[in-house]
């Protein structure tokens, strides 16, 4: 697979990132919330926010010696907690519970900046938690406005560019566009890779005024994962593949517009 390692981009459309950890089982509150897991996340989020008591749904399965292979499932409600921890100025955010670790990042620098995040978080946190996490994923989200680029055919991937009309939308009274997005499915690497495209509409549900245009990637693997490196190298494998295809949705055009050349 190719590497874009040193790309760079001045003037990005990264609008958000966001990664999600579900955890297989329901992590004690008193394990998951430990001192030394907070303080490794005070270090990049320092902020602390309010806790909220939550409930999760979980299934027990029981199985009965007289018929053993005929397992019984019990649905069960376990009460945990969920935490928030933000950046200086609050636009990045970690969310911490017993059934799921998210980070959503509004202000994106770099995926080495976020690997050292994970790696001074993720690994604390298995130290204290022998935890399988059956679905790990990493999202980009890229937003290109009308105010600051004109949406061109020749700035994507001529499958892209298909899919974009350059006449305006022909309403009648009774019908009017408020949304026009495409989904393409990729597997890679043994993660499964979505990626929407199009006119997403900031407005939505109400009818679409201006042309955004969004490209939404969202890699993930539904592999149990068990170890802290295991889940660095799944988010590691995630960024490859959607910069790959990034790269791959774009032409010369946009990255001109990207280098302010």
């Amino acid at each position: 697979m190719a590497r874009y390692d040193n790309v760079k981009y001045t003037n990005s459309f990264l609008n958000q990132v966001i990664l999600r950890f579900d955890f297989l089982q329901f992590a004690s509150t008193n394990r998951v919330f430990t001192d030394d897991i907070e303080k490794s996340i005070l270090r990049f989020f320092p902020r602390r926010g309010m806790d909220q008591i939550m409930r999760f749904n979980s299934i027990n399965v029981v199985f009965d010696s007289n018929n053993p292979s005929t397992p019984n499932a019990q649905r069960e409600i376990q009460e945990g907690i969920q935490r928030e921890y933000y950046s200086l100025n609050q636009k990045n955010k970690l969310v911490l519970s017993n059934k799921y670790l998210i980070i959503e990042i509004n202000e994106y620098s770099n995926f080495e900046e976020l690997q050292q995040w994970l790696q001074g978080i993720v690994i604390p946190f298995y130290l204290e938690n022998q935890l399988t996490v059956i679905r790990a994923g990493i999202r980009y989200i890229n937003i290109l406005k009308p105010d600051r680029v004109k949406i061109r055919k020749n700035l994507f991937s001529p499958e892209i560019a298909a899919t974009i009309n350059v006449n305006e939308f022909q309403e009648s009274g009774e019908i009017s566009l408020i949304r026009s997005m495409h989904m393409t499915e990729y597997l890679v690497n043994g993660m499964r890779l979505n990626f929407r495209y199009g006119l997403f509409n900031p407005q939505y549900p109400n009818r679409l005024l201006d042309n955004s245009f969004a490209l939404d990637y969202d890699c993930y693997s539904e592999e149990p994962i068990e170890v802290a490196d295991g889940l660095l190298r799944c988010v590691e494998k995630g960024h490859n593949a959607i910069q790959l295809l990034f790269e791959s949705s774009i032409t010369e055009a946009l990255r001109k517009v990207m280098r302010n050349e």
